[in-house]
């Protein structure tokens, strides 16, 4: 456990050099940085936004020492930069960038964040209508350019996207689940221009975040049905197989996991998850693997070997 006095953890972001995890406070509206090393060592990067101020949905991790942070203030949603300073918290009335993105309902729980790897883009995903659902801003100097749909992918009538991750060839992977929640979710990959490569069946229903490990390109996913025993709620592992001579995924319960919202990777291969409902923790999980295979390597074999 990193953190379990902060009831209102949610979103998660990880450094550049995987050594430090940001959390927003949703209570607060503040964003928290935490060593995973020595948790008792936190403190604010982005100070609390008083009553008035756009409050933060989601973060992402910017080189710079920059943080971005998806944020609404009534239907009004922005796009906003925060420089991390060594011993005083951002204003969060005064961001480097305030760029906008439009007008939408506030209620928009599944907007997360991306960044490439070659860290010079960054997506968002699960902006509500009439927003795209789908929009990428790129690195101009020490700024973002603003926000466009431009290289974005199509995402297909009736669904939207409830998780978004980089892959390892710095590919844009979206999971899309059906509007109405019926079905199972889709992973899919897409290249630089917004091209479809690659749609899988997850085989699981609900799905509601998504991170690559580092240097290991493993896909892990958090997400899960309350009281389900085939589907319990926690961090999932996605391997990729082969069945009837087609590319598929295999899901794997690694940790059950009350109500998870967020997910991210660390740097020595460990995951930090935000879960919980009430009392909401934020907590470090360190899997142990039999080399599972990568969803973007080949598989000859029918089946990977049971991990």
């Amino acid at each position: 456990v990193l953190v379990d006095d902060m009831p209102g953890a949610g979103d998660l972001a990880v450094s550049g050099n995987g050594q430090t995890v940001y959390c927003l406070d949703d209570d607060r509206r503040a964003v928290v940085a935490i060593d995973p090393g020595a948790p008792d060592r936190r403190r604010d990067v982005v100070a609390a936004a008083a009553a008035g101020q756009p409050a933060p949905v989601a973060v992402a991790s910017l080189p710079g020492d920059l943080l971005a942070l998806v944020c609404t203030s009534g239907d009004e949603w922005s796009l906003r930069t925060h420089r991390i300073r060594p011993a005083a918290a951002a204003d969060p009335s005064a961001p480097l960038q305030a760029l906008p993105i439009g007008r939408g309902p506030a209620a928009a729980p599944s907007v997360r964040m991306a960044v490439s790897h070659s860290r010079n883009w960054l997506a968002v995903a699960g902006l509500p209508v009439p927003l795209d659902p789908v929009l990428r801003a790129v690195f101009a100097g020490a700024g973002l350019r603003p926000l466009s749909a431009t290289g974005c992918p199509a995402v297909r009538p009736g669904s939207r996207p409830v998780a978004i991750a980089i892959g390892p060839a710095d590919e844009m992977v979206l999971l899309e689940q059906a509007g109405d929640g019926t079905g199972t979710t889709s992973l899919v990959f897409h290249g630089p221009t917004g091209r479809e490569l690659l749609r899988l069946d997850t085989g699981l229903a609900r799905v509601c975040g998504a991170a690559f490990g580092r240097g290991d390109g493993q896909l892990w996913v958090i997400g899960g049905r309350a009281g389900s025993v085939d589907e319990p709620e926690g961090l999932w592992r996605l391997d990729a197989v082969m069945k009837a001579g087609r590319q598929a995924v295999r899901p794997t319960c690694v940790a059950r996991l009350s109500a998870p919202r967020a997910v991210a990777c660390l740097a020595e291969g460990a995951v930090v998850v935000t879960h919980g409902d009430r009392r909401r923790v934020v907590v470090r999980i360190d899997p142990v693997a039999a080399e599972p295979r990568r969803l973007d390597e080949a598989a000859d074999d029918e089946e990977n070997p049971e991990p």
